[in-house]
This record gives C-alpha cells, sequence and structure tokens, in this order.
C-alpha cells in the first residue's frame, strides 16, 4: 500500500492531467451520459493513498479548475470536491482496510453526495440538466474504482521503488 510512503508530485500531478484530458475528450452523445467522472475518482484516490500532501484544498483547487474546464460558476465543483474529499478522510481507516472492489460501496455515497452537490448548485442558478446525465457517470465512475485505484497504486509502487 503506498499511503505510508512518499509519492512523487510529478506523478500526482500527471495522473490528474490524464484525467482532466478524459473528461474533455470529445465523445459520442450516447457514451457521454456513461463516461465515467476520472477526475473525482482521481482526486479521491490521492486524497485516499496521501492524505498528507494532497488533502481538502488540492481538492478543492482541483475543482477549480473542472469549473474552469466546463465553464460553470466558480467553485461549484470545487466545494463538491472539497466535500467529498474530507467524507473520504473520515472514511480513511475502514477505507485502508477493504480491497479496491469492497472500497466501492464506501465510496458510492460519498460521490452521490458530490453529485448532489452539483446538483442542488444547479438549482439554485436555474441549470436544468437530465436526470441520466447527472448521476450516471458518478455510479460508472465508482463502479471503475476498483480498476482506476488498483493501476494507479501499481504506477505508485514503481515509482516508489525508484
Amino acid at each position: 500500500m503506498i499511503a505510508n510512503k512518499r509519492v512523487s508530485g510529478l506523478l500526482i500531478f500527471t495522473s490528474l492531467a490524464l484525467a482532466f484530458m478524459l473528461i474533455v475528450m470529445p465523445l459520442p452523445r450516447w457514451l457521454a451520459n456513461f463516461w465515467p467522472q476520472w477526475y473525482v475518482i482521481t482526486v479521491l484516490f490521492w486524497v485516499l493513498m496521501q492524505p498528507l500532501r494532497f488533502g481538502i484544498c488540492m481538492a478543492w483547487c482541483c475543482g477549480l479548475i473542472i469549473d474552469v474546464l466546463y465553464g460553470t460558476p466558480l467553485s461549484q465543483h470545487g466545494l463538491a470536491l472539497a466535500t467529498a474529499a474530507y467524507l473520504v478522510i473520515k472514511l480513511r481507516e475502514p477505507l485502508w482496510v477493504f480491497p479496491h472492489w469492497q472500497q466501492t460501496l464506501l465510496l458510492l455515497p460519498v460521490v452521490l453526495i458530490y453529485e448532489f452537490i452539483l446538483f442542488w448548485i444547479d438549482g439554485i442558478i436555474g441549470y436544468d440538466m437530465s436526470p441520466l446525465r447527472r448521476w450516471l457517470p458518478g455510479v460508472t465512475g465508482v463502479l471503475l474504482w476498483p480498476a482506476w485505484a488498483w493501476g494507479l497504486e501499481r504506477i505508485a509502487e514503481i515509482d516508489v521503488r525508484s
């Protein structure tokens, strides 16, 4: 487990850059409804595995970047990601005990709270979004969590050994 080891900042930055590239990639309309929120699961992975280096403030900054990329009201995603990061930090001990596929059960409510905050802010500003497009990417992201977290952990272990 890489939670007790120091991972390079370049690896964290590279994984976040990859996640950001995956969200701005043009997709067919039918696939866009199912496309996972890669940045959310990547940010939550680093909050879980490197809480001293990547905490609530870094999650909030990543949310600001998403706000700029999407053109949403500034700090909408920042608030949602900071809240999700806080919840992951509070759930850190049980999350560390479980294998990645069981972590999915604890992360699903966290991601749904993230989505609810976005839903709530969108409702306040009058932005209407279909329920399918709102909730499905979060659920598919959490379902892909085991594979994504496993891959990031393997890459981080190589980085730590170097």
